[in-house]
């Protein structure tokens, strides 16, 4: 019953983020959708946006916004293993974000054991496009940037550019406030 329930939640959320939501009328109805399903003002989605449970529900599933988020096209976010996102978070097109995996040593493949870990994106990140962030990453710093393309697999430091496939350290941003 639970699964359907996700695959429900899947479809609603392809629907809401669909091209006739962005015209000002139904943009409304997007944003109180989301309101009632995270309950937070803090999303801006624009269109093909799903932030979901892709695996079995448990204790630390689920996301929370500490402040506006802009996500951009094509955005999948599986939300098992739990994330946090910080303040001013931009995500770009064509990014997933995963926080489970499919065991598969000492198991059949068709046993489905999985294993997630938390995540937390602190403030004022942004995660280019074409970017996957996986399982393996608890902590993305504040401030920092992943470049384009990248695959993420090790926490990122705060105010580093990390790039490539897996992403190294690059350098780190200028800040002058």
């Amino acid at each position: 019953m639970v699964k359907f329930l996700y695959k429900i939640d899947y479809v609603l959320q392809r629907f809401f983020t669909s091209l006739i939501f962005t015209f000002p009328l139904f943009s409304i109805i997007k944003k109180i959708y989301f309101v009632l399903r995270y309950k937070t003002f803090y999303i801006n989605t624009t269109l093909n946006v799903v932030i979901t449970n892709f695996d079995v529900k448990n204790k630390k599933s689920g996301i929370t916004f500490k402040g506006p988020c802009v996500f951009s096209r094509n955005i999948e976010i599986d939300t098992s293993g739990g994330i946090i996102m910080g303040k001013s978070i931009t995500i770009s097109d064509n990014v997933t974000i995963q926080t489970h995996k499919h065991e598969f040593n000492n198991h059949s493949i068709f046993e489905n054991v999985t294993s997630s870990s938390s995540l937390i994106i602190e403030d004022e990140v942004w995660v280019c496009n074409n970017s996957i962030i996986t399982n393996s990453v608890n902590k993305i710093g504040k401030g920092a940037i992943i470049a384009a393309g990248s695959v993420v697999t090790k926490d990122v430091l705060p105010f580093s550019v990390v790039g490539g496939i897996p992403a190294k350290h690059i350098k780190y941003r200028e800040f002058n406030i």
